[in-house]
């Protein structure tokens, strides 16, 4: 069976123009006697329909619909109905292989387009709607690969990332345990999966105050994130991330900052790659998303435990900042490097050189801004 990396990996058509939707309430009499109504999402009893152009989907309530559009359907609604409907048996065999190919590619796409969407859903905190995005990658996955196969581990992490911020520890930890399953029967598995499966299971019983478990959890997901990246690689930064928060919860604060201080100074050398063009690729969004939410919650953190005027608090500022610029939010960016210049002026003077640093990144971003508001 060909894996996700193996296989081609088609295209998805355009959405076509004011591609649009209407909810309306089932009737059951309109359909023949016998005929299950079934919720595309939960397997419940349908009382809706979303109604499209090209295809027509039933769910359990109004807002199970809206869920489903607003996380995935918006995207992928146009190409739902020749996918999901029985191929055609006529043509030759060629003609036949050629439509299973051109299918099964689209699905591919699909997938890797759903558990972006979810990915995306999770870092902005719509837990809500990564399900539906997360349940529609699976559900494509499983018609290619069958149950339980290693290259669904993606999309049950996905479902468990989204069950875990919205805090149904049953139903997160039912989807990593299909995931470690899935793990141990392939005997095949990359690094970084092994990672992701790591630390999803330690923010599970970390939220569940099984700390001493959490942090094996995430001492293995650092150590196979390391292996297949490199302990000073952003993607290995959520690994200690979260071990400083597990550190922080025990009351262990000088570990939980040893830790968040990893985090920082590995974000610190990855934006002055990016900012120098050094880096070999792009910050992708979801990347940046996750930065900001943890160098956010370090900054309090700090405050919090060495005050508002401490160095180390603004260096959070500044490497805050410097994060909020490269994705594109200026006045942001200025309102946290222009506090790091004031930390910094006051705490080291205005003559060292990490003061003339932050100084000319806020020279160079309020010169930028000027260019723009001007423009």
């Amino acid at each position: 069976m060909a894996s996700l990396d193996e296989a081609a990996l088609g295209e998805i058509p355009p959405i076509p123009p004011k591609f649009g939707f209407r909810i309306e309430k089932l009737n059951p009499l309109a359909f023949p006697k016998g005929q299950p109504l079934i919720c595309e999402m939960s397997g419940k009893p349908a009382t809706v329909s979303l109604v499209t152009p090209l295809v027509t989907l039933n769910f359990s309530s109004k807002d199970a619909a809206m869920q489903a559009w607003d996380g995935i359907l918006c995207k992928i609604a146009h190409v739902l109905g020749t996918l999901l409907a029985p191929q055609p048996l006529v043509g030759s065999e060629e003609e036949r292989t050629k439509r299973f190919t051109a299918v099964q590619g689209t699905k591919l796409a699909l997938i890797a387009l759903c558990n972006e969407e979810a990915a995306r859903h999770v870092v902005q905190g719509r837990f809500e709607l990564a399900i539906p995005a997360a349940q529609y990658a699976l559900r494509f996955g499983t018609s290619i690969f069958g149950e339980g196969k290693l290259q669904l581990v993606p999309s049950y992490l996905r479902l468990a990332e989204a069950y875990l911020g919205l805090l149904l520890y049953k139903q997160a930890e039912e989807f990593l345990t299909l995931a470690n399953w899935a793990l141990l029967k392939s005997g095949g598995a990359s690094n970084a999966l092994r990672s992701q499966l790591r630390r999803n299971f330690g923010k599970l019983y970390a939220s569940q105050g099984r700390y001493e478990e959490a942090l094996r959890q995430l001492a293995d997901d650092v150590y196979y994130s390391s292996l297949m990246v490199g302990p000073e690689h952003i993607d290995t930064s959520g690994g200690y991330y979260q071990l400083g928060n597990v550190f922080y919860s025990m009351n262990k604060i000088e570990s939980a900052l040893a830790m968040y201080d990893k985090v920082v100074d590995i974000w610190y050398k990855c934006l002055a790659a990016l900012m120098s063009k050094e880096a070999r690729q792009p910050l992708s969004e979801s990347k940046g998303s996750a930065g900001v939410e943890m160098l956010t919650l370090i900054l309090k953190r700090r405050e919090e435990c060495a005050g508002e005027t401490y160095i180390s608090t603004g260096e959070a500022h500044y490497i805050l900042g410097l994060l909020h610029q490269y994705c594109g939010d200026p006045k942001v960016a200025q309102t946290h490097i222009r506090t790091a210049l004031g930390i910094y002026e006051n705490q080291l003077g205005p003559q060292h050189h990490s003061t003339k640093d932050v100084a000319r990144a806020l020279a160079q971003l309020e010169g930028g801004a000027e260019l723009v508001a001007a423009a």
